[in-house]
């Protein structure tokens, strides 16, 4: 079976079980513990899927705790403000800094840090 879509099944196969999940645990994300939760989930998932290169190369943790604890402010801002302009104007503010910065570039230029060519 081809690469590309063993890992396109994979993708979709949590996706579905993620979906599974949110519906049969509704009350408990409607509960007082569920959105720290959601975001405690969303900032573990966001960090090793970013941080997680391959079989073959190593990992790069640095990048992948950066990117999902941007992600996770800007949704503990959302929440905290009820203002989704908030949440988004975070993660974009974060964006702007890591370009400016040359964070991005310097991950990029890491050995090992990307895919093989």
């Amino acid at each position: 079976m081809n690469q590309d879509i063993r890992t396109l099944l994979f993708r979709l196969s949590i996706s579905a079980l993620a979906s599974v999940v949110g519906v049969v645990f509704r009350p408990f994300w409607l509960s007082y513990w569920g959105m720290p939760t959601f975001i405690f989930l969303a900032w573990l998932t966001i960090s090793v899927a970013l941080g997680w290169v391959g079989r073959s190369q190593p990992n790069s943790f640095r990048f992948g705790f950066i990117a999902g604890s941007g992600f996770a402010s800007s949704l503990i801002a959302t929440v905290l403000t009820k203002s989704v302009v908030a949440g988004a104007g975070l993660l974009i503010a974060l964006a702007y800094i890591g370009i400016k910065t040359k964070f991005f570039a310097r991950w990029g230029g890491e050995s090992g840090s990307h895919p093989k060519q």
